[in-house]
């Protein structure tokens, strides 16, 4: 029932992010379009990962993602060009410790959905390693998809958050079908965070001379 449930939600917001010129553009560029309610109805409960990140950040868990109201157009256009670079650098991290974490393992195609700028990428298996399509137009309709936002990924990758820990405090909400999130929510268990990995790597040099 849950992957029939699944398949539905993908098939109907790939319907309404297909119909709607708009949809496709992210919320960096065009805050009018996320369209969040869409999203909770194609996923149920996405959008307690909204209230799960307040929370973290009133706790001084994760940072807070405050953006100063800006009146001047032009301003606003490279503030939203400097966040959308920003998030896209994390997320090619993201990509980059996943991939180390593979070491073999199968993996189903996901795609990870940022609340906030309601930012799609997708992930898919490419050999040893993951490929990334950034600014996707929604997942696939046998994509994990995984909702979260940009301060949580950012969370994880600077230590300060376990993905563990991210899951049980809501930060993170898988879907799709069972065993496909199990596979990708126990590989993404193993993430590193960087400055972890740099110093494994240290070691590995050192140790090699």
């Amino acid at each position: 029932m849950t992957s029939i449930k699944f398949a539905f939600g993908t098939v109907l917001l790939a319907a309404v992010l297909a119909g709607v010129p708009a949809a496709r553009a992210c919320g960096y560029h065009d805050p009018s379009s996320a369209n969040l309610g869409m999203l909770n109805l194609a996923y149920p409960d996405a959008l307690h990962v909204r209230t799960a990140v307040w929370m973290a950040q009133r706790d001084g868990l994760i940072a807070d993602d405050e953006r100063q109201a800006v009146t001047d157009p032009q301003t606003a256009t490279i503030r939203a060009m400097f966040r959308l670079r920003e998030t896209g650098l994390r997320l090619a991290l993201f990509r980059d410790r996943i991939g180390a974490a593979l070491d073999g393992r199968q993996l189903p195609a996901f795609t990870l959905v940022l609340v906030g700028p309601m930012l799609w990428t997708r992930f898919e298996p490419a050999g040893d390693t993951l490929a990334m399509t950034a600014h996707a137009a929604g997942p696939d309709s046998e994509d994990v998809v995984i909702v979260t936002d940009a301060p949580v990924v950012a969370a994880l990758l600077e230590g300060r958050l376990t993905p563990q820990e991210a899951r049980g405090r809501g930060l993170v909400r898988f879907y799709g079908a069972q065993a496909s999130v199990a596979q990708v929510a126990s590989l993404l268990d193993r993430l590193e965070p960087v400055a972890a990995a740099r110093m494994s790597q240290r070691r590995q040099t050192v140790g090699e001379n």
